[in-house]
């Protein structure tokens, strides 16, 4: 009884651990939503969810066209990318996946 105690608690901790939409990762169990995207215009990873529109997005979120629509943070300017990611990430412009025109996101060089 103790040890699967133990191990529950071991879950749930690890699960309370799991990182946001937008977090850092670098590999899919490190995102509470389960998808991580690594490498090129995701440097050091990015915790993210999959989305058809900005509607299945968080606040402040936009269904961008990229690996078949993901969740990436809106931006106005470059500061709040790098201040919140790192120097490697920019405010760009990006089409969404819906279709509906494009929106300033986060996203790495």
């Amino acid at each position: 009884m103790e040890l699967r105690c133990l191990f529950i608690g071991f879950v749930l901790l690890a699960a309370c651990n799991a990182g946001a939409t937008g977090d850092p990762c670098s590999e899919t169990a490190d995102c509470e939503a389960g998808r991580c995207e690594i490498g090129g215009s995701f440097p050091e990873g990015v915790c993210t969810t999959a989305c058809s529109a900005n509607a299945d997005c968080p606040d402040g979120f936009s269904c961008i066209s990229r690996s078949s629509g993901i969740c990436l943070r809106n931006c106005t300017d470059d500061a709040t990318c790098e201040g919140e990611r790192g120097e490697a990430w920019q405010c760009r412009e990006e089409s969404l996946e819906d279709g509906g025109g494009n929106q300033r996101v986060c996203i790495g060089d």
